[in-house]
């Protein structure tokens, strides 16, 4: 298996955007005939269809953009390096890598998937496969390539379709394809996710793999965004739904029938910690990309991606000791009660307060938080641990780490998990649609038809799914809740200071302020909240946005998404400082500009770069590699072709 399983990947997933638009769109597997002998048993046709579910497929879209988009652009993480980095300056442009691999893994994804559905049943019809095992086969390639097309709709807008990658080759027509506008792709992504639900097995499956909850589910998240699109956005990226509250009440059937599905669930839910665990397989995922240990590119990245240091990764390599919730995000949680911050970040101290932890002893008496890793041990957090430990304390206790500029580490996926054959490869459950995110939804559609589209408009319509999932979270109920609700701002809210030492060495007191945010309650932030780290949060601003693109381009601008914590300036001292005492980068740098006024020896300290708001962009640019043919910048509705079979590419 592992010889034809590399061979398909190769050969399947290895579309470039390096040589021609033909290339790009239409690469066709050439050793199709070994499957003839290999899909002989319904158990090899299972395992030859796991390429679409995660392994060897969708690593280069996870690895990086799905939470460079999902997490930095949408203002839930603060990381500000290289070209991940330019997602939370704003900057980036259609040379950005990780948009290029994205959009590369997405097409290789389609095209497996295509392959599945077209040529692999006949193969099993022949080897005298069971037609439910077939159909189950055709019905998770159906899910995977709408998800595919989904991303491609709502990250980049108007894109190709290819559904026939071996005809388009030998018919030489690769060519003409254009781009298909988003109601031809919201029209293929419906029709498949709707086969895809008469396919699959109405009973939930091992592993989380697809079933008709997964097609139902996954039909309500794009009823809800269809019904949301209520303006042009875009001559390319154009589409307004004729009937919201129609597709508003499709999206409630939908969730009905989801819900439905999964009542098993009210005998009791997983702990909320419970479901992100690598090698665990949580009730509540209803739909996921399924990684596993192997290779590099069979599992997933994100742990060491964002591990604060090798003692949580479990490996040789950590990057994550710069990456944090942006402190507005972190500030937003009910820290005393909400049970999701505590599994969404890695942080200090039972409530708000950042007592200083000096010692092992210290944080055994309950001034810090510990957190159950993986293996079962316990993991303390310090803020940092290069000065609150010895070296003797931190080697045997705690490990090896690096000193931070975050008081808040991304713990969700980061369990220690040491892998087996490549650290950038652990067998890791990435979620697309969780129960929860069916409730949320529901509670949505149901407030979209209340308040007619009005994003600001409090509303007691799905106030009941609302307090379901505030209730699993530790929270109280609400009486009523509006979809956005921009983030207000006062002036000079925080203030740094520090004492320096002019050049007759007298005490100088020095100070510098800045605007301080405060997060509004909404199902927007309720969202936030549930689903951190899990890359739904730039969908959800794409919702937002169809509705009304000022509210959308508000809720941006209002968000302190360069607010991070470093120590004090000036400080000396072998501990932490008290929470108050930490501020955002650009004041260290205000405070050093004047210090080096009253005495030339202090040094200037860099500026956080500026977020450049302006190059906010809704729809991300097509990679620069894609070839940029006259037939590619055409956008064309091909929605009743797609309907009635014709579509020939």
């Amino acid at each position: 298996m592992k010889a034809i399983y590399k061979s398909a990947a190769l050969l399947f997933g290895a579309m470039s955007l390096f040589s021609s638009c033909e290339d790009f769109l239409t690469r066709d597997p050439q050793d199709s005939y070994l499957l003839d002998d290999f899909l002989n048993s319904e158990a090899r046709l299972d395992d030859y269809t796991k390429q679409v579910r995660g392994p060897m497929s969708w690593f280069e879209y996870e690895q990086k953009f799905s939470w460079c988009v999902g997490e930095i652009y949408s203002g839930n993480v603060y990381h500000n390096y290289g070209d991940e980095g330019e997602f939370h300056f704003m900057s980036f442009g259609a040379n950005n890598a990780n948009i290029a691999n994205a959009y590369t893994s997405l097409y290789a994804v389609i095209a497996k998937c295509n392959h599945i559905i077209d040529d692999v049943p006949g193969i099993a019809e022949k080897n005298g496969l069971s037609q439910e095992a077939i159909n189950k086969c055709i019905g998770e390639a159906k899910m995977y390539r709408g998800m595919a097309y989904f991303f491609l709709a709502e990250y980049w807008g108007a894109s190709p379709i290819v559904l026939h990658n071996a005809e388009t080759v030998s018919k030489d027509v690769a060519s003409e394809i254009t781009k298909a506008d988003r109601k031809t792709l919201y029209t293929l992504i419906e029709k498949d996710w709707k086969e895809a639900y008469d396919l699959l097995p109405d009973v939930q499956q091992n592993g989380c793999r697809a079933w008709k909850a997964s097609a139902s589910g996954m039909l309500t998240k794009l009823y809800v965004t269809m019904a949301s699109c209520r303006n042009q956005v875009g001559d390319d990226n154009s589409y307004v739904c004729p009937d919201p509250n129609g597709y508003y009440d499709k999206a409630i059937e939908q969730a009905n029938i989801t819900l439905d599905l999964c009542k098993y669930l009210e005998k009791g839910y997983e702990a909320y910690d419970a479901m992100f665990q690598p090698e665990t397989f949580s009730k509540e995922i209803l739909f996921a990309l399924l990684y596993e240990q192997g290779p590099y590119g069979a599992g997933s990245a994100r742990q060491v991606q964002f591990a604060r240091s090798t003692h949580v990764s479990g490996n040789q390599n950590a990057w994550g000791g710069e990456k944090g919730l942006t402190t507005m995000l972190f500030d937003s949680y009910d820290k005393e009660h909400d049970i999701r911050l505590k599994a969404t970040s890695y942080y200090f101290g039972p409530d708000d307060s950042y007592s200083d932890a000096q010692t092992k002893a210290d944080a055994l008496a309950g001034k810090g938080h510990y957190y159950i890793m993986a293996d079962g041990s316990k993991y303390y957090y310090f803020l940092n641990p290069g000065k609150s430990l010895s070296q003797a304390e931190k080697e045997q206790f705690y490990g090896s780490e690096p000193i931070s500029q975050v008081l808040n580490h991304c713990r969700k996926f980061v369990y220690g998990v040491k892998a087996l054959d490549n650290d950038m490869s652990i067998n890791l459950t990435m979620p697309l649609l969780r129960v929860a995110d069916v409730y949320l939804l529901r509670a949505e559609a149901k407030m979209g038809k209340e308040t007619d589209g009005n994003v600001a408009n409090p509303s007691t319509a799905g106030i009941e799914d609302v307090n379901i999932i505030r209730e699993r979270a530790g929270l109280t109920p609400i009486e009523k809740i509006s979809f956005c609700e921009p983030d207000s701002v006062s002036g000079n809210g925080n203030v740094a200071y520090a004492t320096v030492y002019d050049t007759d060495n007298n005490p100088k007191e020095i100070s510098a302020n800045c605007d301080l945010y405060h997060v509004t309650y909404d199902l927007m932030l309720e969202r936030r909240h549930e689903f951190a780290l899990e890359n739904q949060c730039w969908l959800d601003i794409k919702r937002l946005y169809y509705r009304n693109p000022e509210a959308a381009v508000d809720y941006i601008k209002s968000q302190d998404r360069g607010f991070i914590y470093g120590e004090k300036f000036g400080s000396e001292i072998a501990v932490p400082q008290k929470r108050a005492d930490y501020q955002r980068m650009c004041l260290n740098h205000d405070l050093s500009v004047k210090a080096h006024e009253l005495n030339p020896s202090y040094g200037v300290l860099d500026a956080e770069k500026v977020i450049q708001i302006e190059k906010l962009q809704f729809f991300l640019p097509t990679p620069a590699s894609v070839p940029n043919t006259a037939n590619y910048k055409k956008v064309v509705d091909y929605s009743e072709q797609i309907l009635n079979g014709s579509y020939k590419y």
